[in-house]
């Protein structure tokens, strides 16, 4: 990149918030394939604190392109979108530490497994900027670290569905400048996608999966949608509208993006010693408890949410967690336990 600009540019008012504003702007505009208008930088620098009118923000934008060769305007259909090129070096101010580095190393080890490459992209100069700190390093021991560290999922894990880039790029916007959307969508069970709009509550990440929290039209019932499944989506003027008492936790607290079967449940289940060790650490809820009941079984109840994710969870383990109330429930995993077994003993297998 071209150095020296700000000493170079001449632009009214204090030098030093002239610095600012065109540092930020610099570090707003987003990498190719995104890209950002006037307007949309106009309320970034807005929410930073930094009032400029759309024609002084233009004006910053010509002059920084005429110095920075990595910088373009997209002029193809308007409203006009500017962008970085993919492989321009990373602004950094104050500059990555070798510490930062190997957090970044192993972040990525954990997000390669979590999250939709198309989201993790947005990351890859920062990752690549942290691999070239610690390939020059002159601590052989701290250049290491990332071989010795690796991150295992529990459970089989999925691959994470591609989200598309402009997708993200417009949900992004949308939940962080509280503005609706409307995008081409298809369910689940759809035959073809339809237009729908959207009013953006929240972002929730499941199994490398991305899930928008959100109602339809002008409903209140808040409900969620897969990014994977949007074809399109464009950012509207709308603004976003929170319905009255929306808690994103609750929300979630309640099964919302699992299939649910109905209100929380009292779940009282006899569990082996095993996987009692399991839950003394990690609880399924926050009033859980646990008592002997038995030399090999502890007596477990907790208030769940009633979902298919519990089930597939109980069935996992097989004998080793009995399920004794509610019994609605019991008889349910009894039955599924009666097909599994008359699926598996027919003869040959067939």
């Amino acid at each position: 990149m071209s150095r020296g600009i700000f000493s170079r540019m001449t632009r009214p008012g204090p030098e030093a918030e002239t610095v600012h504003r065109l540092w930020t702007l610099l570090r707003l505009i987003p990498r190719r394939p995104r890209r950002a208008d006037t307007g949309t930088l106009k309320r970034q620098l807005d929410a930073e604190g930094i009032d400029v009118t759309p024609r002084s923000i233009q004006r910053d934008l010509q002059h920084l392109a005429a110095r920075f060769r990595n910088l373009h305007c997209d002029e193809r259909s308007k409203p006009y979108g500017w962008s970085w090129d993919g492989d321009v070096p990373l602004l950094e101010i104050p500059g990555m530490e070798l510490s930062a580095a190997v957090t970044f190393e192993l972040v990525q080890a954990h997000l390669a497994q979590a999250l939709p490459r198309s989201t993790l992209k947005t990351l890859d100069p920062y990752f690549g900027r942290a691999r070239e700190l610690i390939r020059n390093t002159t601590s052989a021991k701290l250049a290491r670290w990332p071989s010795k560290v690796r991150v295992l999922p529990r459970g089989i894990l999925l691959r994470a569905p591609e989200v598309s880039p402009r997708v993200l790029d417009v949900v992004y916007s949308a939940l962080l400048e509280d503005r609706c959307l409307r995008a081409i969508y298809r369910p689940r069970h759809a035959p073809e996608a339809k237009k729908y709009e959207l009013n953006p509550l929240g972002l929730v990440v499941r199994d490398g999966t991305l899930a928008l929290v959100c109602t339809f039209w002008d409903y209140d019932d808040p409900h969620y949608v897969l990014l994977h499944r949007m074809s399109q989506a464009e950012i509207l003027d709308t603004a976003a509208r929170r319905p009255k008492g929306f808690d994103l936790d609750a929300f979630l607290a309640r099964g919302g993006i699992g299939f649910v079967h109905g209100d929380p449940i009292a779940l009282e289940a006899l569990v082996a010693r095993e996987v009692a060790l399991t839950l003394h650490e990690t609880p399924l809820s926050t009033d859980q408890t646990l008592t002997p009941a038995g030399d090999d079984q502890e007596l477990m109840r907790a208030t769940v949410p009633n979902t298919l994710d519990l089930r597939g969870w109980l069935q996992s383990y097989g004998p080793l967690i009995e399920v004794k109330k509610p019994l609605a429930l019991r008889k349910e995993l009894a039955a599924s336990a009666r097909e599994l077994a008359a699926m598996y003993g027919k003869r040959g297998g067939k």
